[in-house]
């Protein structure tokens, strides 16, 4: 049927010969090109039913020499022939073909233009193939550029980032490392976009080679940096997208919908980590094994599902290419083979950390045996040494190696650290610049990504250091590294709990990348390496005073981002019945939620600026929303209830929601989409709703005030009789507190915590310190042992500090329910309240 369409354009109507274009379509898009007696332009992209036109005036493509500024373009060559046109299954081409009518070194014997589209789908694409009669080489091609109407705005672009074009249309190169510009032809300027040089960034010097000189209003280019014709003197261009937007949808969301066509479907994958456990580190017993047994034991009775026990940096011989060491490993291989057998005999997968360029390992033996390192630029100088991934003796060797050993031992995951993809040395097959160096080894490392998928289609895909969050990275990874420290606590703002801090970390860094709404990653937070759950005997990420509900309040904010890479660097050997309780039940919980998890949103401020955040996902008509409040009193959390937090139903339906953490009980509010979500949050309170179509038929839960009197810097304070399990005096000191009293005598302290300010691991600083960061000192004090008693506190000072009651007070209501997939209703019968009394 596609065939026939194409021909009748072609060939069956003379008024369309006569005008001399073509019309390339489907059941949803067009493309028509017109033919100005020497050369076919593209004229307009358009939707069949004709209401979303998007007239241009096209180079079609355009060749930047080495040297110079001079360029080339569609005018500098002539038609030969009539256009191809052809079908394979549900793809429709045309192909043409041109010759050059001047000479230049960079100027192809050949040139051809394919043109396609897939019946069904909203979008066209193209590519080029530059044919030549000898070595040549091209700094930067553009595989599209036109000028649109200077009515037409343009939003987004960058490396790796499609044009969005007056909210109808969408267009880039579906390749990581593709560069767009838009608006003038120059924008947005190399690492200009919001979330760009933040955490532990990439960067690739461009040496102002994208920028072109003549810019020109309403100019869209997109352009990648090809270098040397290898192989057969030919250099393929990636291949360019346009795409309309759909009915009742947004440009963003509209785009999302494509990269489902493209990328590595949404998977879940748990898994066990080694790299902060000892006995799991020693390879060469059961140790890793043995650790599988202790989970097995205490997850199995919860329905939780471990998918793979990972060995991280450390399993290898250094000085080789990928062997293993012989001090875990004396059979090589075969035993890797053993312990993967062993691991799938008791019921668990396995997966192995590798770095695709030998980072970690011994580059000065790599030279001894003829590999060739990578020449890193500046700013990957300052980190380790790494193989060149591009150069023929390395490549070629990696290439046949990482995906035989995925498939020899059965891997389950690779976890793919440290990707530099930077090389600005001679004789690795590029030209010695760090533009060419940087798509070369890209090339090669997608090479590697795809040889491995072949051989192993199962296989789980992780890229972490120094990526960069392009959404096409999805066709080659099922996740991808947040770019933060490897772990860490935010003490930026005050908070009493280790665990808590630990989660304003990691939550942090995703607002500074994902928090702005007006420009932020199209990759979804779903699909972010965030480094995990810790939980070990060296006591990391926790203080000896964080309880129960700091750790369910910490597990559930990982879960709740939906991380679908769920890392547990947890040792059994530090865990309780409760910790297991917790921490399982919300795995539970999460999978039960997984497809409205899959599309969470950041929404909120700043979380370590005191901001109420939290994550809202939605599958259809039901949501769920992880949310915290940073600070002691209770604020308000405004969520869009639009596409751009992920909601695409019709507006004024009417929403419910059910808190089912850290009580169970229905949210007192009735929502309506297309106005805001608006939820109040206690102090320091972490809560989880449901949300779903209906009407609220909650009443607030009503809770006795806490009456207090101030006299002379002396605090009178009845506290409340029906208190129980927490009621703290908080005491916040900007920067120090005062000595408190109460009744006259000085009191224990019960938990102290104190700023550590911008403490950002130094590889993953840029971008991140808050400006707005001040010392402080933070103590709280139990008043438990006071319920009902009327109280006087004495503060050693008059300023500089603030004082709340936080209170968990009862309520009268239902008991909980329970089950493997319902999250702990850890405080179900109270209510928390926080009153500042000074």
């Amino acid at each position: 049927m596609m065939k026939r369409t194409i021909l009748a354009a072609l060939m069956a109507v003379p008024s369309l010969l006569h005008a001399q274009q073509i019309v390339l379509k489907n059941d949803q898009i067009k493309r028509t090109l017109s033919f100005d007696g020497k050369v076919w332009r593209t004229t307009e992209f358009s939707n069949i039913k004709g209401d979303k036109r998007l007239p241009v005036k096209s180079e079609e493509l355009n060749i930047l020499p080495m040297t110079g500024d001079k360029t080339y373009s569609i005018t500098d060559f002539r038609v030969q022939g009539k256009p191809a046109v052809s079908t394979s299954k549900d793809t429709s081409f045309i192909v043409i073909t041109y010759t050059p009518v001047i000479k230049a070194d960079a100027i192809p014997a050949l040139l051809r233009i394919k043109y396609y589209l897939v019946k069904g789908q909203p979008y066209t694409r193209k590519t080029i193939t530059l044919i030549y009669d000898k070595m040549a080489t091209v700094d930067r091609l553009e595989v599209e550029r036109f000028v649109t109407d200077q009515t037409q705005t343009a939003e987004g672009g960058g490396r790796g980032e499609p044009v969005f074009i007056n909210n109808q249309w969408f267009t880039g190169l579906e390749y990581p490392a593709g560069y767009s510009r838009h608006t003038d032809g120059n924008t947005p300027k190399d690492y200009s976009r919001y979330y760009e040089k933040v955490g532990n960034y990439s960067y690739i010097d461009l040496d102002g080679r994208d920028i072109e000189p003549h810019a020109q209003k309403g100019l869209t280019r997109l352009m990648h940096f090809p270098g040397y014709t290898l192989p057969n003197f030919q250099i393929e261009s990636k291949t360019a997208m346009m795409g309309v937007v759909q009915e009742r949808e947004t440009a963003p969301t509209a785009f999302m919908h494509y990269m489902t066509t493209m990328w590595k479907a949404p998977r879940s994958f748990l898994h066990f980590n080694n790299w902060f456990e000892p006995e799991a580190k020693d390879l060469k017993g059961d140790g890793l094994l043995n650790i599988w047994r202790a989970f097995k034991t205490a997850i199995t009775p919860y329905g939780v599902k471990m998918d793979a026990m990972v060995a991280d940096d450390g399993w290898q011989e250094r000085k080789s290419i990928w062997e293993p060491s012989p001090k875990y490993f004396p059979n090589g291989y075969a035993d890797v083979k053993v312990l993967s057998d062993k691991l799938s005999h008791e019921g668990v997968g396995f997966g192995l950390w590798l770095s695709l360029n030998g980072y970690t390992n011994n580059i000065d033996w790599g030279l001894e045996n003829g590999y060739k390192e990578a020449k890193r630029n500046k700013y990957f100088s300052q980190y380790g040494r790494n193989y060149s991934l591009s150069a023929t003796k390395y490549k070629t060797e990696v290439l046949q190696k990482i995906p035989a050993i995925a498939k020899q031992v059965n891997a389950l995951y690779y976890k793919h650290d440290f990707n530099v993809l930077s090389d600005m040395d001679e004789g690795n097959n590029h030209p010695a610049t760090d533009r060419h160096g940087h798509e070369a080894t890209l090339d090669a490392a997608i090479e590697i990504l795809t040889a491995t998928r072949k051989m192993n289609p199962a296989i789980y895909q992780n890229l972490t250091n120094w990526v960069w969050f392009s959404p096409w990275w999805l066709m080659y990874s099922d996740y991808l590294w947040m770019l933060a420290g490897d772990d860490g606590t935010n003490g930026n703002w005050p908070e009493i709990s280790t665990r808590a801090m630990a989660s304003t970390d990691r939550d942090t860094y995703i607002w500074r990348m994902f928090g702005n709404p007006a420009d932020r990653p199209l990759v979804p937070i779903s699909r972010l390496m965030t480094h995990g759950i810790i939980k070990n005997s060296r006591g990391m990420m926790e203080s000896k005073e964080d309880n129960i509900q700091d750790w369910a309040e910490y597990v559930l904010m990982h879960y709740g981002r939906g991380t679908l890479l769920k890392e547990w660097y947890i040792s059994p050997s530090v865990m309780k019945p409760e910790d297991w309780k917790a921490l399982c039940t919300v795995d539970g919980w999460a999978k039960k939620h997984l497809a409205a998890l899959t599309n969470t949103v950041f929404v909120g401020g700043r979380p370590d600026e005191g901001n109420a955040y939290g994550y809202i996902g939605w599958d259809g008509e039901k949501g769920v929303l992880v949310a915290r409040n940073t600070q002691a009193t209770t604020q308000k959390l405004i969520i869009p209830f639009d596409q751009s937090a992920g909601f695409k139903g019709l507006a004024g339906q009417s929403y419910k929601g059910s808190v089912v953490f850290p009580y169970q009980d229905t949210y007192p509010v009735t929502f309506t989409s297309g106005k805001n979500i608006e939820i109040e949050l206690p102090g320091y309170a972490t809560m989880a709703i449901e949300l779903e179509r209906g009407t609220s038929a909650g009443l607030k839960k009503e809770i006795a005030p806490i009456p207090f009197t101030i006299n002379n810097g002396v605090v009178q304070v009845t506290v409340p009789a029906t208190i129980k399990g927490r009621c703290d005096l908080l005491v916040i000191g900007r920067p120090e507190t005062p000595a408190v009293k109460i009744n006259g005598d000085t009191v224990m302290v019960l938990r102290s915590n104190k700023g550590r300010l911008n403490n950002f691991a130094g590889y993953a600083k840029s971008g991140m310190p808050s400006e707005k960061a001040a010392a402080w000192t933070m103590y709280t004090f139990d008043l438990l042992p006071y319920a009902g008693k009327n109280i006087q506190i004495e503060f050693s000072k008059v300023a500089g500090f603030e004082s709340y009651i936080l209170a968990e007070q009862v309520v009268n209501v239902p008991a909980a329910r329970a089950g493997n997939n319902i999250l702990w209703a850890i405080t179900n019968n109270t209510r928390r309240q926080t009153v500042r009394i000074f």
